[in-house]
């Protein structure tokens, strides 16, 4: 997710040049974060394997459902020869799987199953196996998947904090109606409450002074406009609002702010009277018609020690994994039809992710939670892009049918609809927003002196119309990659399907390229759109020109239809 590449040959293992992709903590906070320490030094850890020789290759799979568990790698000398020690059960992060760190007597643990699949004919097929062996287990989407397009009010009514006075200024029923107004015209289908809605960030109480109630706002943007609902809970608060039991108390320190942006006051998740509290405040506003939920900045900084809380002491990273995914099963539960995306409990945002991509995942009562966050690509887009950290996204999706979901900002992508179109064929769960960009969240990279609002919106407006026509290949199809450039979608039960192909580069590309037609499920000629077309008796050839930084879309068989 940080850009890094992990694809290492023998001499670079042997030679040690490999590391971990983590995430730190002191980006975002004080010098108060007080985490355990690392314990994979000199090994490498990964959901999954491909062992590759070129030709010929080996997946190798470690799956833990219940508890934190990685494929550790590590390079070891034996006498004068080297080995490599792999498969089986090793530490690996804060100790994980943190459950085996110590057993009481007569205490027992089950490891995870590791998983031998052979593959050949390139790396591509050791993603094809993890994928499908993750639908085995239902990581997946149903085949009625299907998610509103959301406008995240973020983005033009900016982000106020624990500003009250700014809240009442920006963030109203009549400037929300206002996004709404923009949804609609967009051709968006749910309106997402980002940081605002509450009487405090982090209360979990909506601020029905500025608001009016959730039903009545429900009520309006159905009928009125066409929209859903969603919102974002966060574990958090900006204020000291909560009783100091509920909080993490850590062994060093009194219980106290941490420094970030302001103060922000952590709260013990894994303390059930506050799990029962937290639930129940979330369920006085989601019961009314909610169709979309984010979990976000629930991210673990450290055990807490307070012995009143009902937990071991200290707790363990794997407490609080499984008291945020409780609660996303809790709300989903009693709320039919809300859709849930939750961040990694514990490394949330764009370097690393904590747990593995499928833990506790699955739609209805296979799992927590619906889909995962995309990475936070969405502040400098382009740019994401460009360095190579955005194809992040493209080997998810090789190797992953799980759901993602990201709102990007379209004051940060280009004239072209670049990122747009990126997310659209990457991301199943599309989020947009931004007309005009708030000076609080505008991405300080991008220079806007040649940004004209009201033409982005219109080219967003126009690529969202044909989006909804085809969101059906985008958000349930196949995904197949052809190159990270270029990606095919296909339904089953239909006829052709839908090309992707992006320009990545500062210069016009010509591209030629070709699709098997058993990929296509087409025997005969079908209808191109979008590129020069030639058919032969195995493959459909394609050739096209792009200019710089500009995607490209064909539509073959019945994606052609209007």
């Amino acid at each position: 997710l940080d850009g890094s590449i992990h694809d290492y040959s023998t001499e670079e293992l042997i030679n040690g040049t490999f590391s971990n992709a983590v995430y730190n903590n002191a980006e975002y906070y004080d010098d108060t974060s007080p985490e355990f320490k690392l314990t994979e030094e000199g090994t490498l850890r990964s959901e999954a394997w491909a062992w590759w020789d070129g030709d010929l290759g080996l997946t190798i799979i470690k799956y833990n459902n219940m508890a934190i568990e990685y494929s550790v790698a590590c390079p070891q000398k034996q006498g004068d020869e080297w080995g490599l020690r792999f498969g089986g059960v090793g530490f690996c992060l804060y100790g994980e799987p943190s459950n085996a760190r110590q057993l009481a007597p007569g205490e027992q643990v089950t490891f995870g199953t590791t998983f031998y699949m052979p593959f050949e004919d390139g790396q591509n097929k050791a993603f094809a196996c993890y994928r499908d062996f993750l639908d085995s287990k239902w990581h997946t989407f149903p085949e009625d998947y299907n998610p509103p397009v959301n406008w995240n009010v973020l983005y033009d009514l900016g982000w106020h904090r624990s500003d009250a006075e700014k809240r009442k200024k920006f963030y109203t029923r009549e400037t929300l109606l206002g996004e709404a107004e923009k949804a609609k015209e967009i051709g968006c289908e749910l309106l997402y409450l980002d940081p605002g809605w509450e009487v405090a960030e982090g209360t979990t109480l909506w601020d029905e002074s500025r608001l009016g109630t959730v039903s009545e706002l429900v009520k309006t943007l159905k009928e009125e406009y066409g929209l859903d609902l969603g919102y974002r809970t966060i574990l958090r608060c900006w204020t000291d609002y909560w009783p100091h039991e509920y909080l993490v108390k850590h062994p060093d320190r009194d219980v106290g702010p941490v420094q970030h942006r302001g103060e922000l006051w952590e709260l013990c998740l894994v303390n059930k009277k506050f799990w029962n509290e937290k639930l129940s405040r979330i369920l006085e506003i989601s019961q009314h018609g909610i169709r979309f939920m984010m979990f976000d900045d629930m991210n673990w900084r450290g055990p807490c020690y307070n012995t009143t809380h009902g937990h071991t002491v200290p707790s363990t990273t794997l407490d609080h994994i499984l008291a945020v995914y409780s609660l996303c099963k809790e709300v989903r539960k009693q709320c039919p039809g809300l859709f849930v995306e939750a961040h990694d409990p514990v490394w949330p945002w764009s370097t690393s992710i904590y747990a593995p991509t499928y833990f506790q995942q699955g739609f209805g009562n296979r799992g927590s939670f619906d889909e995962n966050w995309g990475f936070e690509y969405m502040w400098n887009c382009i740019n994401d892009l460009k360095s190579g950290k955005a194809l992040a996204l493209y080997y998810y999706n090789l190797g992953c049918n799980i759901p993602l979901y990201l709102h990007i900002n379209m004051t940060a992508d280009n004239e072209n609809c670049l990122f747009f179109w990126w997310a659209a064929s990457t991301v199943r769960h599309l989020g947009i927003g931004g007309k005009q960009n708030h000076n609080s969240v505008k991405p300080s990279e991008i220079q806007l002196t040649d940004y004209d609002p009201e033409k982005r919106f219109a080219a967003y407006r126009d690529s969202m119309r044909i989006y909804k026509r085809l969101k059906p290949y985008f958000v349930r199809g196949r995904f197949h990659g052809l190159t990270e450039n270029i990606h095919l979608h296909t339904l089953p039960n239909a006829r052709g399907g839908v090309v992707t192909v992006f320009n990545l580069t500062d210069i016009e590309q010509d591209f030629q390229f070709s699709v098997p037609r058993e990929l296509l499920g087409v025997n005969s000629e079908m209808t191109v759109e979008g590129a020069e077309a030639k058919w032969t008796m195995n493959e459909v050839e394609f050739d096209l020109s792009l200019p710089a930084m500009c995607p490209g879309l064909i539509c073959i068989g019945d994606s052609t239809q209007k």
